[in-house]
């Protein structure tokens, strides 16, 4: 009884200690876990609360700390994923992708196939902001491999075409995108599919495909219309105009922005109102 009284315990005051991180009070969080510097998962949650206060060399001290003390299972895949997190942000990208490797390793291990997956991604993506773009290209691949539902699926689409976008094979970064979009329009947020949209069609701009442009943001305007999202339709239409410009068409341009201003004088968004200011000082 004893026994499982100190374990009932600790994972009260580890539930505290995460509570306190995810309502942002960092410091009462580091002082819940230097309590017990004996247990990983207290380094974690001490380490979680130094990247959000940006004291990266701190929180991948505490990350590495996790690690000596060999926690199991998801505790181990986490440690190191969260420590290449925060080698990441030191802008340490050869320690980051050597943590997501162990990350990747471990998981592959215990056979987690959802988390090697997401070490799979995380590679990429440092690989990715390291201008390394074939390797991030085929990590994504690996992940896509992984994918178990169309949320998933679609996220490796959407990197993958960032990839593509990078080495100027811009049919296959469509391909890639759009295979996303129609992923997310039936799964996503809203706004995930908005944004991803946005993108496709930036994407046939790139390959001076104005005809898919169009047909992209016209879809998109309606989906916008149909499901009120007027912010969408504001930046939808913004973006549009630009395609209207490079083709000539001064006046579908200059109807779609007064569409989009009338839409930020209703709901004031600082975004909206920053795109119309750089719409109109792009126009010739």
């Amino acid at each position: 009884m004893l026994i499982l009284n100190n374990v009932l315990a600790r994972d009260a005051t580890l539930d505290a200690c995460d509570a306190a991180v995810y309502r942002q009070q960092y410091v009462q969080a580091i002082k819940i876990a230097e309590q017990h510097a004996n247990q990983p998962e207290f380094w974690l949650c001490k380490g979680r609360a130094q990247a959000a206060l940006t004291q990266q060399a701190g929180a991948e001290e505490s990350f590495k700390q996790a690690i000596a003390l060999k926690p199991q299972g998801l505790d181990l895949v986490s440690a190191y994923m969260l420590l290449g997190h925060a080698q990441q942000a030191s802008k340490n990208t050869a320690g980051a992708l050597e943590s997501y490797q162990q990350a990747l390793k471990s998981s592959e291990q215990q056979n987690m196939r959802r988390y090697v997956r997401i070490a799979h991604t995380l590679i990429g993506e440092a690989y990715y902001g390291n201008s390394q773009y074939a390797e991030a290209l085929q990590a994504f691949q690996s992940g896509e491999k992984l994918a178990l539902n169309d949320d998933e699926r679609a996220d490796s689409y959407v990197h993958e075409a960032l990839a593509y976008q990078q080495l100027q094979q811009f049919d296959h970064a469509i391909e890639y995108q759009l295979k996303g979009v129609m992923m997310l329009r039936k799964s996503a947020a809203p706004e995930q599919y908005a944004e991803a949209s946005l993108e496709l069609a930036k994407l046939f701009v790139a390959k001076k495909d104005f005809v898919g442009a169009e047909r992209t943001y016209q879809r998109l305007m309606e989906y916008a219309q149909e499901n009120g999202g007027s912010f969408y339709e504001a930046k939808t239409a913004i973006h549009w105009a630009e395609v209207k410009r490079a083709q000539g068409d001064a006046a579908g341009a200059e109807t779609l922005l007064a569409q989009a201003e009338n839409i930020s004088r209703k709901i004031q968004d600082d975004e909206l109102t920053d795109l119309l200011a750089q719409a109109r000082a792009a126009k010739p």
